[in-house]
């Protein structure tokens, strides 16, 4: 049997390309910075994906920093399969360059009202409908 493209279901959401302050003392990207990174991607797709204009992160999974990223590579950001509740949604995040995965995390998002309260999701109403 085929196995599963990493890649599949997935929408590249942003990209950053790493510059010199996006380095560690290691010389590779730093760790705090592509956290930073992705969790900016995830609100992005979250935003997106529940039609709210303000989400908060709720969780990340484990996230092994395995892959250095270095110096001048572009680092994509992909989110997809989706699992909605109430008010908040959950889904993979992966970041690679050139196609090889160098990061990994699943996180969940809440959709909230300006005043930080939890907001039910009209998911009839949401793209991923």
């Amino acid at each position: 049997m085929e196995e599963t493209s990493v890649f599949e279901g997935l929408s590249r959401i942003t990209s950053h390309l790493v510059m010199t302050g996006d380095l560690g003392v290691s010389g590779n990207l730093f760790g705090g910075k592509v956290m930073a990174w992705m969790d900016e991607a995830a609100a992005i797709y979250a935003m997106w994906a529940t039609g709210s204009e303000k989400v908060v992160t709720r969780r990340f999974s484990e996230i092994l920093f395995d892959k250095p990223v270095r110096n001048g590579e572009l680092l994509e950001f992909y989110c997809g399969r989706p699992k909605t509740g109430r008010t908040s949604i959950t889904f993979d995040i992966v970041a690679s360059v050139r196609g090889m995965v160098k990061f990994q995390a699943e996180c969940t998002f809440v959709a909230v009202n300006p005043d930080g309260s939890k907001k039910e999701v009209d998911w009839a109403k949401s793209p991923l409908a």
